[in-house]
């Protein structure tokens, strides 16, 4: 089917071509017919189809050479209608024609306009979607345009969507035949991206002119004939112009005076040859005043670096000027009164810094004359006034009007540097005024300062209330050195007494130590030689006993036992003998140890076996076979059998005592702990802070066994001696009446250098690397 479409489409186009083809083939068979017979050539010739044939073949020649053509045309119409249709797309335009007093829009126009053609209709239509500013605008356009006149006018008009587009109406009259209606043609083009570009374009000029016209300086815009192209309204109203826009397009001497014209003009001429930005600063003469200037000037570029013009600004920088040169004639000064200061502050006698600042003050205040008074107060309170510098007069006694009135008022209700009295020439004397110096509310000072008409102008006076604080100062530093100086009498006074009565304390003290030390010596010789002494006759006493017991024939029972008896008791006081002896020796650091490498085990036996009572002990080992000591064995078991015999007589009937070996460190050393634990009466605090104190409470309790109750210092020196530690601590009691107590022991463990080289058992003393415990405590030391 589809072919058969385009087979008719294709004879529709060139049904001209094939009826020429058709005829031209007539015309050759006509003309060839004698090919095919007499007879067919005889009745081809009868017929005359060959001379109708010739002026139909050269009709459908000419009319296909028109209809060419005319395709041509065709073309080349349709080429310019897209041609059209592009450009109004690009152009955003399009057609009307009005007639008979309607609108015919092109659907280009239609868009343009977002209405409907039934909406728009006549020009009343058209101009009720019109905006009403504009309205007058384009009522006019169109009565020129149907006066024959071409009209051009944009105006806003909303459209069907309620939104507001900008378009440009163009036309014209197009002419007619005479006596037909007046037919209207032209263009209509969206002009809203333009509208609101321009829209945008007029604000930023509001905004630039707001920018410069708010500058607080002048600022101008010039081209390369240094004419004005735009300037603010501070240049425009300095040049005598009403509006800033007037000065576009003049020139320098235009808007200044021949002078400064020039100069303005040559510096313009210097950027504009250096392409580079210039500042300088200009005095201008107005009157009897002086105006400074400063102004920045720099070259405008265009994208290919070709020169525009200039762009600048100026301001007036008097007051700057001023406040500068008031600025430096105040660092002056500053500078004089620091000076002045390092004069007081290195020791230069006080008359001379005195004179010195008056000197200051009457240069900044313009008076010849003056003085300085320093305002002190008696017992009763009353102000009385000291001279520390003056000139010529004595104005003590020249206004002591004035004077006498500033110290009854007593500077009440004033500042520091505030003028108190004042007072012109008269019969009185010569002008004063009076400025108060104060600390907080109390009047320390007075300036006075010779004025004719009683007063000074305000700038002179600022400069002397700033002086007059230095001048404060050190009247101030004054007060506090006088009074450090009667602080440092006092002190050395003091100073003095205290060493005096130190002294007189050391001496004491070192009379008192004298006779400590003379006592503790003395103690320990009497007990070193009451222990020998008592040490002779106590052996006898065994000896005797000890032969009797062997003696033969054997003793009767009741004989015997007296005799063992006095062994036991001899015994007993030859140990006490030696505790006591222990302790001397301790005391006066003469006891000696003889080490060799020992095994805690093998020590904790000895000394359990040589305990009255030892089946109530329980001992738990936590120490390898392999660890050693370095001690001395005799004394080592001395120590561990008088702490299991201390837990032993504590410890309640029936309580045991637990014993506890275990490795431990301490202080980066690896050791031995041994702790006894035994549970009996509840001891105090201070029991148990004196529990190794050979002479504290606890030790002058008779023990219940029996002894001197030295036993625990004598542990606790031997385990001193051997680099260890004693320590004792109560456990938490759940019972008022008794309580834990825990004794440990700790030994420092031998290293293996330390067996190598004491494996053949050697005398030495106190292990130098290892801590101590201070030495043993006597009452005299206390």
């Amino acid at each position: 089917m589809s072919s058969l479409c385009h087979l008719g489409r294709h004879v529709a186009r060139h049904w001209l071509a094939y009826l020429l083809l058709a005829l031209t083939a007539g015309l050759l068979a006509a003309d060839l017919s004698h090919l095919f017979g007499a007879a067919v050539h005889a009745r081809s010739a009868g017929s005359g189809v060959a001379l109708t044939l010739v002026p139909t073949l050269i009709a459908c020649v000419a009319l296909w050479a028109a209809g060419t053509r005319l395709d041509t045309t065709r073309r080349e119409l349709d080429h310019l209608h897209g041609v059209l249709e592009r450009a109004q797309t690009l152009g955003r335009t399009g057609t009307w024609e009005h007639e008979a007093g309607a609108f015919d829009w092109s659907p280009r126009a239609l868009a343009i306009l977002g209405l409907d053609a039934t909406r728009v209709r006549g020009f009343d239509d058209l101009l009720g979607h019109v905006a009403v500013e504009d309205r007058g605008q384009l009522e006019r356009a169109w009565r020129a345009a149907l006066a024959g006149a071409r009209h051009r006018t944009e105006v806003c008009l909303t459209d069907g969507r309620g939104e507001v587009r900008r378009v440009l109406f163009e036309g014209r009259l197009e002419s007619g035949q005479e006596g037909d209606a007046p037919r209207l043609a032209g263009i209509v083009q969206d002009m809203s991206e333009p509208y609101r570009m321009q829209g945008e374009l007029r604000r930023a000029m509001r905004y630039q002119r707001a920018l410069l016209d708010n500058f607080p300086f002048m600022v101008w815009l010039k081209d390369r004939d240094l004419r004005f192209l735009a300037v603010n309204r501070p240049l425009a109203e300095a040049g005598g112009l009403a509006h800033p826009d007037d000065a576009r397009g003049l020139d320098d001497d235009d808007l200044w005076p021949t002078e400064q014209a020039i100069a303005y003009r040559v510096e313009d001429i210097e950027v504009l040859q250096s392409r580079a930005p210039k500042y300088s600063e200009s005095v201008i003469d107005s009157g009897d005043r002086r105006h400074w200037f400063e102004a920045w000037t720099a070259p405008v570029l265009d994208e290919d670096g070709g020169l525009l013009g200039t762009v600048g600004y100026a301001r007036d920088i008097s007051e700057r000027k001023r406040v500068e040169a008031a600025l430096a004639r105040s660092r002056d000064q500053f500078a004089m009164l620091g000076r002045l200061q390092a004069r007081f502050i290195a020791g230069e006698p006080a008359d001379a810094v005195f004179a010195g600042m008056l000197d200051i003050l009457c240069e900044l205040s313009g008076c010849d004359d003056g003085f300085l008074g320093e305002v002190a107060r008696d017992a009763n309170g009353t102000a009385h006034i000291g001279l520390l510098a003056c000139r010529e007069t004595d104005w003590l006694s020249e206004r002591a009007d004035l004077i006498e009135g500033v110290l009854k008022a007593g500077g009440r209700s004033c500042v520091s540097g505030s003028i108190v009295a004042a007072g012109a020439d008269s019969a009185a004397g010569r002008g004063l005024l009076c400025i108060a110096v104060t600390r907080g509310e109390l009047l320390t000072g007075l300036i006075g300062l010779a004025a004719s008409d009683g007063r000074i102008d305000d700038d002179r006076l600022a400069s002397v209330q700033g002086a007059a604080s230095t001048f404060g100062l050190i009247l101030e530093a004054g007060l506090r050195e006088r009074a450090r100086q009667h602080a440092e009498a006092e002190l050395m006074r003091h100073r003095d007494r205290l060493t005096e009565l130190v002294e007189m304390q050391l001496k004491d003290s070192a009379a008192a130590q004298r006779t400590a030390e003379l006592a503790n010596g003395a103690k320990s010789a009497f007990l070193a030689g009451v222990s020998h002494e008592l040490r002779t006759p106590i052996h006898a006493i065994l000896g005797f006993a000890r032969i009797a017991l062997r003696g033969r024939p054997p003793l009767c029972d009741v004989t015997r036992h007296r005799f063992e008896v006095i062994r036991e008791n001899g015994e007993r006081l030859l140990a006490q003998v030696d505790e006591l002896l222990d302790l001397s020796r301790l005391g006066a650091g003469t006891l000696c140890l003889q080490r060799s490498l020992c095994a805690p085990r093998e020590l904790l036996d000895e000394a359990l076996r040589a305990c009255a009572g030892g089946q109530q002990i329980s001992v738990t080992l936590q120490v390898g076979d392999d660890r050693m000591i370095d001690a001395d064995p005799v004394r080592l078991q001395q120590a561990l059998r008088t702490l299991l015999e201390h837990a032993l007589r504590r410890s309640s009937a029936g309580s045991p005592v637990g014993v506890l070996v275990s490795p431990t460190s301490r202080d980066g050393y690896s050791g031995v702990t041994v702790s006894v634990r035994s549970k009996g009466l509840r001891m105090t605090e201070a029991e148990l802070d004196s529990l190794f104190d050979p002479f504290g409470p606890a030790a002058t309790q008779r023990p219940p066994g029996g002894g001197t109750g030295a036993g625990l210092a004598i542990c606790r020196e031997i385990v001193s001696l051997h680099g260890g530690r004693v320590e004792a601590r109560a456990a938490d009691a759940t019972d008022a009446a008794e309580t834990s107590l825990q004794i440990d022991v700790w030994l420092p463990a031998a290293s293996c250098d330390e067996v190598e080289r004491l494996s053949g058992g050697r005398a030495a003393s106190v292990r130098p690397d290892l801590p101590t415990t201070p030495p043993l405590r006597t009452a005299t030391d206390r």
